[in-house]
C-alpha cells in the first residue's frame, strides 16, 4: 500500500519538474507542489515502514522542493486573479492600482524563479525520486511474488488509526466557524481537512468507494476554507502594498497626492475580497451544518472503526 501511493507520487512529482524549471505555464509549479505534499503526507502515514535514517532523507528532500515551490505558487494565484479582475473591470478609474500591484506581483515571480529552479536541481542532485521508486518497486515485486493484497487486518486497524487521527485533529476548529475573525483558526482547519482528504485518498484502496463521500466533504471544506483563508491574505497584502506604494510615492514626489489615483484600485480589491470572504464564510458554515445533520464524520469514525462500508444517506452539496 505504502509503495503502491509513493511510487505514483513520485512519478507525478518527477513528470512535473523540466516543466517547472521552463516556467511556461503554471501548472505545472501546482501538480508539482501537490504531489509533493502527497509525498509527504504519504511518508508520514507509511514511517513505520521504512528505515528511519532513510525515510529522514527522502522526507527532508521533499519538503525542502515544497518549501521551493510555495512562493511561486502563491504569486502564481494572485497573478492569474489579478488578470481575472482587470478582465472585467467595470470601472476603469481602478485599473491604475490594480495593474500596479500585477506588475509588482510579476515581477516578484520572475525573481522567484531561480529559488524555484534552484529546488528542483537539489531535488535531482539528491537523487531521491530514482531512489524511491526503485525501492517502491522492489517492494511491489515482493509482494505480486507472495501474493499480498492491500486489504487486511493490518492495513484496516493502520488506516483506522491515522484517519481517526486526522478526524479529532480537524473537529475541535468547528468552534471557530461562529466567528469570521478567527483567521489562524480557520486557516488551521483548512489544514487539518486538508491532511484529513490526503489520509483518506491514500486508504481508499482498504476501503473502496466507501470513502467517496467523506473524501468529497474534506475536498469541499479545504475549498471554501482556503477561498477564505486567500481574502484574509489579500487583505494583509493589500494593506503592504498600499504603505509601500504610498512611501514610494512620497520619496519620489516629497508628498503622497499621486497614490489616491492608486488607491482607488486598491480600495475596489478590499472591498472585493471583504465581500467574498463574506460570501464564502456564509457557505462554508451552511456547509458545516450539513456535514452536521448529515452525520458525516459520525459515520466516517465508524466505517472505519468497524472496517465496513458507509452508506451514504443524502447527496452532499457541491460548493
Amino acid at each position: 500500500m505504502a509503495a503502491k501511493h509513493l511510487r505514483k507520487q513520485a512519478r507525478q512529482l518527477a513528470g512535473q519538474l523540466d516543466g517547472v524549471r521552463r516556467a511556461d505555464d503554471s501548472e505545472y509549479v501546482h501538480r508539482a507542489r501537490v504531489a509533493s505534499r502527497r509525498l509527504r503526507a504519504g511518508m508520514q502515514m507509511f514511517a513505520d515502514c521504512f528505515d528511519t535514517d532513510l525515510l529522514k532523507k527522502w522526507r527532508k528532500q521533499i519538503r525542502r522542493v515544497t518549501t521551493g515551490l510555495g512562493d511561486a505558487r502563491d504569486k502564481d494565484v494572485q497573478i492569474e486573479f489579478l488578470y481575472g479582475v482587470l478582465d472585467g473591470l467595470q470601472d476603469k478609474a481602478c485599473y491604475p492600482g490594480i495593474a500596479r500591484l500585477m506588475v509588482k506581483l510579476e515581477r516578484r515571480r520572475e525573481r522567484l524563479q531561480a529559488k524555484v529552479v534552484a529546488a528542483v536541481d537539489r531535488l535531482l542532485a539528491a537523487g531521491v525520486l530514482g531512489e524511491m521508486t526503485a525501492a517502491m518497486k522492489q517492494i511491489l515485486a515482493e509482494a505480486k511474488r507472495q501474493g499480498v493484497g492491500v486489504r487486511s487486518d493490518c492495513s484496516l486497524a493502520e488506516t483506522s488509526e491515522h484517519i481517526l487521527d486526522r478526524l479529532d485533529a480537524m473537529l475541535p476548529y468547528q468552534e471557530s466557524l461562529a466567528d469570521p475573525k478567527a483567521k489562524q483558526s480557520h486557516h488551521a482547519m483548512r489544514i487539518a481537512a486538508k491532511q484529513l482528504r490526503y489520509t483518506l485518498d491514500i486508504s481508499k484502496p482498504v476501503y473502496g468507494e466507501s470513502l467517496d463521500d467523506s473524501i468529497a466533504a474534506a475536498r469541499n471544506l479545504q475549498t471554501l476554507l482556503g477561498t477564505v483563508h486567500d481574502c484574509d491574505v489579500w487583505a494583509e497584502n493589500l494593506d503592504v502594498f498600499a504603505a509601500e506604494e504610498e512611501k514610494r510615492i512620497r520619496k519620489h514626489f516629497g508628498h503622497a497626492g499621486p497614490f489616491v489615483r492608486l488607491n482607488i484600485g486598491i480600495e475596489h480589491l478590499r472591498q472585493d475580497r471583504r465581500q467574498r470572504h463574506e460570501e464564502v464564510f456564509g457557505e462554508l458554515v451552511a456547509y458545516w451544518e450539513e456535514l452536521r445533520r448529515n452525520r458525516q464524520w459520525q459515520r466516517l469514525a465508524d466505517v472505519v472503526r468497524n472496517g465496513e462500508p458507509i452508506v451514504p444517506r443524502i447527496h452532499l452539496h457541491q460548493p
